[in-house]
């Protein structure tokens, strides 16, 4: 069976890894990321055939992680040479790297 949407963006994300993402937040994610389908129909629409912009999605996810990172500085746990700063750089590093991706899109009526 083919991956969904949402189980691709949770490993985008690397959802459940510290700072972790929740359930509705990997959702809300998932639903500012809809696009118009091939069709042309929207969201919104009974017929739509669920189309997403996993990149974006993607990225404000690790934007999200870094700004729960942000505040962390020290090492994490104590001994193990890992600093928390680390993990805020690595976040918006991936958020850059998923923004680079992201679809340009552009509905013209």
């Amino acid at each position: 069976m083919p991956e969904t949407p949402k189980e691709k963006l949770k490993k985008m994300t690397a959802w459940s890894s510290d700072p972790v993402l929740t359930e509705a937040e990997v959702d809300e994610l998932l639903g500012q990321s809809s696009l118009m389908d091939a069709a042309g129909l929207g969201p919104l629409d009974e017929q739509w055939t669920p189309t997403y912009d996993l990149n974006a999605a993607a990225a404000a996810g690790w934007m999200i992680k870094a700004g729960r990172a942000s505040e962390l500085t020290e090492v994490d746990p104590p001994g193990s040479g890992i600093m928390t700063s680390q993990v805020f750089q690595n976040c918006l590093t991936l958020a850059r790297v998923y923004r680079a991706k992201v679809r340009m899109s552009l509905s013209v009526r």
